[in-house]
């Protein structure tokens, strides 16, 4: 199974982009750009990949395309419609590069402006055009159980204590939150499932929660089964009281218009 690490993660809505605003045709040329860039096919086979976005830098070891649109665009996977068949099937290096920002201004870029930055380098390397659509496609409702909540609204600390108000941070299948909106709780679990998810739990506040569960690939026979825990699924009434029903709705989807394999770096 292909993973790949995304170490740039900021927590917002599980749609994340509107057609409006990220039509990569309409993408302005101006604003914070990366000044340098390398991309280069990556041959040799392995299972493995890492997408990894800090302040100056991103680098991309054995990815493919579609993880680089989610990434851009803040969607899924099946999300993303036209894609030729070598864009869904080679890998690629991408090292790229901000020499002429400040630390200061680098730490000052939003989410929006850094996958404005990732959709400039698409266009500029793969000559990407896309437009996006809206359709009614399956996705995942998140509401609240009969029993209600199982976690609290974040509270102010005193002025002696370390402020952690939106850090939501993840190890292995363990999940805790401090301060977040349920729109970060939504981008997760469109991440994990794979799905859209709306948010109709009526929350709007900010919380504090714990969660834990196994991959539910990780059977007995996989040596990682660990009987005492539950799925995503299970796990979220369980421990926060909160469920995730199938149902229809509308949701955008990237079409990808144009893409070209790179020439050089």
């Amino acid at each position: 199974m292909v993973r790949c690490a995304l170490a740039f993660i900021l927590m917002s809505s599980y749609s994340g982009f509107s057609a409006e605003a990220q039509d990569a045709a309409a993408v302005s040329s101006t604003g914070p750009e990366y000044d340098v860039a390398t991309v280069k096919v990556n041959d040799t086979g392995s299972s493995s990949s890492r997408l990894s976005i800090t302040d100056d830098l991103l680098r991309a070891t054995n990815v493919q395309l579609w993880s680089l649109l989610e990434a851009a665009y803040d969607i899924r996977h099946n999300q993303i419609d036209g894609l030729p068949h070598w864009a869904q099937v080679e890998h690629y290096d991408i090292t790229a590069k901000v020499v002429e920002m400040s630390p200061q201004q680098l730490r000052g870029l939003s989410r929006d402006q850094r996958e404005v930055m990732l959709q400039h380098l698409l266009a500029q390397r793969f000559d990407l055009r896309t437009h996006v659509e809206t359709r009614t496609l399956p996705l995942l409702k998140l509401i609240v159980t009969k029993d209600g909540i199982k976690f609290t609204e974040w509270q102010k600390p005193s002025d002696d204590q370390d402020q952690k108000k939106g850090s939501m941070y993840t190890n292995n299948e363990e999940l805790t939150a401090t301060g977040v909106p349920m729109a970060s709780l939504v981008r997760f679990l469109s991440s994990t499932t794979q799905m859209p998810v709306v948010d109709e739990t009526g929350l709007k506040g900010t919380y504090d929660f714990h969660l834990k569960w196994q991959r539910e690939e990780e059977g007995q026979t996989s040596g990682l089964h660990d009987q005492g825990l539950p799925t995503i699924y299970a796990a979220l009434p369980e421990q926060l009281g909160l469920k995730l029903e199938s149902g229809k709705g509308p949701v955008n989807v990237l079409v990808v218009d144009h893409i070209e394999q790179p020439i050089g770096n």
